[in-house]
């Protein structure tokens, strides 16, 4: 006969089917709790790559600014350039082309010469640990040999084209970066109509791609009257600052191209020596691979006077007011979120309002500033010109 010990030793099926349930709720309490802190890891380090990346970006064109000459040969020219990225008559996106005339080390020299020898020879002249000149040949008799460069200057251009021409792929931007030895009198072919190829590429290959998922290019130029203390404001008044720049006034951003070609107000009508800006505060804003995957679609067509947009997930949506959205070739400010619907500001950072068909994907990245003084700047010039 069992006794009562042997008895109690079993669980019963209700036992059973309790402590399962209290196993399932705790398993799932701790996936779940698992898969929140891996998405928040993922975000963070998402976000994290993409600030690192922008930092970059902004400090590499920072370094060449803050370098600008200041003297005769100095120069500063910047414009927005249009896009037509599917070649249907229509301009997709406006981005900015930046040309200046910086110093230079003898590094920056040095490289700058050795890229233009034939790769052959330098690697000859490495693997035999000799210097370069040894081996380039002799100057015939009556030629004087090339002269060295000698001024200490390097012409740096930048400049942004589409990453693609579907109808996704062409918000985004690639930054180009292009270094050269400065030569005195010959005028850049960067500025040329047919410089860029139909789809957006330089046609000689000398630029080289920094950077990809570029969203947005702000730049913004403080003149002498401009007044920033309290925020950088763009538009046509002496305290405003302006988005393009033209070191010698001569009226080479084009202005039909896009309003923000106009001039500074208050630039002098002649200079002897390049006019440079007091400042310059570039914004940037990137787009990663992995967060477009996760970006939200209109789930409703929009027309031109619309200012609420429904999407599919209004969580994937930036959740601070006051965020930018670009969706097709418009920028849009965001003014409210609520489920998945949210009021917008319409025809933001220079763009205009367009209809936006149901599917169209929604752009957002995460915004860095920074604000550049220029050492080289020369406060000797007023509303009438030289002083």
């Amino acid at each position: 006969m069992r006794t009562r010990a042997a008895r109690q030793r079993g669980m019963t099926l209700v036992e059973l089917v309790l402590a399962a349930g209290l196993s399932a709720i705790v398993m799932t309490a701790v996936i779940r709790l698992l898969d929140v802190t891996l998405d928040m890891w993922a975000k963070g380090e998402s976000k994290r790559n993409v600030v690192e990346q922008a930092t970059a970006t902004a400090e590499l064109m920072a370094t060449d600014l803050r370098a600008l000459h200041p003297g005769n040969q100095g120069d500063l020219w910047v414009d927005w350039f249009p896009f037509d990225v599917d070649q249907d008559g229509v301009i997709d996106r406006f981005w900015p082309r930046v040309r200046m005339v910086r110093q230079a080390s003898r590094a920056d020299l040095a490289r700058l010469a050795s890229a233009r020898m034939d790769p052959a020879l330098m690697a000859e002249a490495k693997a035999l640990g000799v210097p370069i000149e040894d081996l380039l040949p002799p100057v015939p008799d009556g030629e004087e040999p090339e002269p060295p460069a000698t001024s200490g200057l390097m012409a740096v251009s930048y400049a942004i084209v589409p990453a693609g021409k579907g109808p996704d792929d062409r918000a985004e931007g690639v930054l180009l970066r292009g270094e050269e030895i400065f030569q005195p009198g010959v005028l850049p072919a960067f500025f040329e109509q047919n410089y860029f190829s139909a789809g957006g590429q330089p046609r000689d290959g000398s630029m080289r791609e920094v950077t990809g998922g570029v969203l947005w290019c702000g730049l913004q130029f403080a003149t002498q009257t401009s007044i920033v203390r309290d925020g950088w404001n763009l538009g046509p008044d002496l305290s405003d600052t302006c988005a393009s720049w033209d070191a010698w006034n001569f009226k080479r951003p084009d202005p039909e191209q896009h309003f923000w070609n106009e001039p500074g107000a208050g630039m002098p009508v002649e200079e002897l020596d390049a006019l440079l800006p007091r400042r310059v505060h570039i914004e940037l804003e990137f787009e990663t691979s992995r967060d477009r995957r996760k970006r939200t679609r209109l789930l409703q067509s929009i027309d031109k006077a619309t200012s609420q947009i429904l999407v599919e997930e209004g969580s994937n949506l930036p959740q601070t007011v006051g965020s930018y959205l670009l969706i097709g070739g418009e920028w849009m400010q965001l003014t409210r979120v609520r489920d998945d619907r949210a009021s917008v500001r319409r025809a933001c950072r220079g763009t205009e309002a367009v209809m936006h068909e149901v599917g169209a994907m929604v752009h957002w990245g995460e915004l860095l500033q920074i604000e550049v003084p220029i050492p080289t700047y020369r406060d000797d010039w007023n509303l009438g010109g030289r002083r």
